[in-house]
């Protein structure tokens, strides 16, 4: 009975939107014509929403078939999957979440990427790795492939750190480069910080689209904005001093009498230009994406590996 409900909802929303779509069309050609323009469209653009309707539930329905296929070739015994499955609420709401995701994506490294995932928050020994599993699913729901692209740059690149430098360095040694530091056994950043400008130069075709896809990178916490505040408050005061005191001695040679209190033009100027640099959960997508066999669009990331020749 549920069943049969759904698929006459789903009829009379097809034929909602085919009709919606036939009298839009015409109210855009005025009078008589345009009247029976839309009514004779109506069954027609039925048929289309109809067939549009079934394509993509079929071609959903195989990618999240996929998710499935990509978990078991990342270590999933096949006779298990459906036990680890309902083992918890934990990895039940892991299922539905990677399935999601692949209902709403043509990208096949996605796909990928989303299987080999759910195969680690399944065979996870502890609800910590599952919930993590849960987070990187659930970003890996919003990236797409210039998304990607921004995260590549952060992570496996670096600006460079001197003048004998190419001004981008890379693609560095991950992770082994993030935990190269001496007297550090943890993960660092290892100097990875990106500002617009460098941004820009690096993958011109990013540039443009910057704000939005960094947002969505650091809403999941991939990758963390370094507003440098204190040290734009640390040049104010000094710039603030030096003009006081500059002052102070005008008015003890006498060569200047202050009018009003002493103020730097411009503050804005001394306050550093804010960068972007990866997380460790945000290296650990990427390569999440890279050990899935994920290629990078070259319209996307074309630059850095241009400029070390």
């Amino acid at each position: 009975m549920a069943g049969r409900d759904d698929d006459e909802r789903r009829d009379e929303n097809q034929e909602t939107v085919a009709a919606a779509a036939g009298a839009l069309l015409g109210s855009v050609i005025a009078g008589p014509v345009g009247s029976a323009v839309g009514a004779g469209l109506g069954p027609k653009l039925k048929r289309l929403v109809r067939g549009v309707w079934a394509e993509l539930s079929e071609s959903a329905r195989q990618r999240q078939t996929d998710v499935l296929f990509w978990a078991i070739r990342a270590g999933i015994p096949v006779d298990e999957m459906e036990e680890l499955i309902n083992a918890s609420k934990r990895t039940e709401l892991l299922t539905g979440v990677a399935l999601d995701a692949a209902w709403q994506t043509a990208w096949e490294d996605k796909v990928r990427t989303l299987g080999r995932s759910l195969a680690a928050g399944l065979l996870a020994d502890d609800n910590a790795t599952i919930d993590s599993e849960q987070m990187i699913i659930a970003a890996i729901a919003d990236i797409e492939g210039p998304h990607l692209a921004m995260l590549e740059l952060l992570a496996a690149w670096r600006p460079g750190r001197h003048s004998a430098e190419s001004l981008v360095s890379g693609p560095l040694d991950l992770p082994k480069d993030s935990h190269d530091r001496p007297f550090d056994d943890g993960w660092d950043v290892a100097w990875r910080e990106w500002s617009r400008k460098l941004i820009a130069y690096a993958r011109p075709n990013l540039g443009p689209l910057a704000p939005s896809l960094l947002g969505t990178l650091q809403r999941h916490g991939l990758v963390v904005h370094n507003a440098k505040t204190g040290e734009a408050i640390e040049n104010y005061a000094k710039a603030l001093e030096e003009k006081i005191a500059g002052y102070e001695q005008q008015r003890v040679t006498g060569t200047h009498r202050l009018h009003r209190p002493p103020g730097v033009l411009n503050p804005a100027a001394l306050a550093p230009e804010p960068t972007w640099s990866p997380t460790e959960l945000g290296e650990q997508l990427f390569l999440r994406f890279r050990d899935a066999g994920t290629a990078l669009d070259d319209v996307w990331s074309s630059g850095p590996a241009d400029q070390q020749e």
